[in-house]
């Protein structure tokens, strides 16, 4: 894959300990949100969701500081069956780096979630009914929200990571301070049951260095999702596009569980059943059972064309990066890369395991069938694909 750069300057990561738990939040009547059925019949693909104007470094398209966000219910011919705006939180200032942000969107069967800037945690489904689930409250700007839902969507669970307060004035070189000497790092874990309240789980003070904060990223089957070592910033895109630490589970308690695909594994993606890609002698990869068990392994060409984002197929047996399906036995390509030697195509995930969802640089989105990669068709809507409901 292409090469993005983020931003100039030094390369930050954090990493928190954190614990878990089933979270709750208030319901109560949504806004924003619309249903725009399509003329045509019941899809005759799973409904999935997508999002735009999302803050910090994304795949495609570029966020406008201050804007709104989007997000939408979409079919698998590209009609819209809900939609709704909001507020998303803030990329925090951390340095002269991209943030590398949880989405605030978040899908389960039946219905997508998505986090204001507040904290709030809404509920949004095909009918383009609306909720407020949970909230996790945020007081400002300095603070970073990771959160998760459980699968049968009951329950919700996240970490709050807030920075030092921003030196005044704030930093116009790289040698200013960005954060007031003396000022700490907090985090908080949350937990709440879907329209109850939230309960903290976990309090700490961080202290002053930049820590090493967990950061929750998903529910699979087994339960809380969360990585360690998590970078928070970066100048250039990592290799996974939403996994930024080591991947473990996370107990309700904060005790920290099984590390997925063993020691060293390098998580790139993961399966709600455990199954993770992990890039541990890269630009080999191996796809392997969440107890470190190789199940499969393959090469990225090695043609000095830097790969990011890769998507593990529902069944396990192909990753999808950029303009590429590969197996352990083939590798397909669509074959589209400007002048300048940069591809085209940017996957994004699988809406089947036959079928792959790749987009432009710009986000407008198309449908490919997987082991040849041709076209299926363009979707006529442009985002970030945020997984299948």
């Amino acid at each position: 894959m292409r090469l993005k750069i983020f931003g100039a300057g030094l390369f930050l990561a954090v990493v928190a300990c954190g614990s878990a738990g089933q979270p709750s939040g208030a319901t109560s009547p949504g806004g924003g949100a619309s249903a725009q059925p399509s003329a045509s019949s019941a899809p005759s693909t799973p409904l999935f969701a997508i999002a735009s104007g999302l803050p910090g470094g994304q795949l495609v398209g570029e966020y406008v500081h201050g804007g709104k966000a989007t997000v939408s219910i979409v079919d698998g011919q590209g009609h819209v069956r809900a939609t709704a705006s909001f507020e998303p939180p803030p990329e925090p200032a951390i340095g002269p780096v991209r943030g590398l942000l949880q989405s605030p969107v978040r899908t389960v069967t039946g219905a997508v979630f998505y986090a204001d800037k507040t904290g709030a945690v809404h509920k949004l489904k095909a009918d383009g009914s609306t909720s407020v689930v949970a909230t996790f409250s945020l007081t400002n700007a300095q603070q970073l929200l990771s959160y998760a839902v459980s699968p049968d969507g009951a329950h919700l669970i996240a970490i709050v990571l807030s920075t030092p307060p921003l030196h005044n004035p704030p930093a116009q070189t790289l040698g200013d301070p960005v954060f007031q000497e003396g000022g700490h790092w907090t985090l908080k874990l949350e937990t709440a049951d879907a329209g109850g309240s939230t309960t903290t789980a976990l309090q700490r003070d961080l202290g002053t260095a930049v820590p090493s904060p967990t950061q929750i990223v998903g529910w699979d089957l087994t339960g809380p999702l969360a990585t360690l070592n998590s970078q928070i910033g970066a100048q250039q895109s990592p290799m996974s596009a939403h996994l930024f630490g080591e991947l473990i589970h996370l107990a309700a308690d904060g005790t920290h569980l099984d590390a997925l695909g063993g020691p060293n594994c390098g998580a790139i993606d993961e399966l709600p059943d455990g199954t993770v890609v992990c890039s541990s002698d890269w630009p080999r990869f191996s796809v392997r059972t969440s107890r470190g068990q190789i199940l499969w392994q393959a090469s990225l060409p090695v043609d000095n064309y830097y790969y990011y984002g890769l998507w593990l197929a529902p069944d396990g047996k192909s990753v999808a990066v950029d303009s590429l399906v590969i197996t352990r036995t083939s590798v397909a390509s669509a074959a589209r890369r400007s002048n300048e030697g940069l591809s085209q195509l940017i996957a994004l995930g699988w809406l089947d395991a036959n079928t792959v969802i790749e987009a432009s640089p710009s986000g407008q989105l198309s449908l490919y069938q997987a082991f040849g990669l041709t076209k299926i068709r363009d979707l006529g809507i442009s985002g970030i694909f945020e997984g299948l409901l």
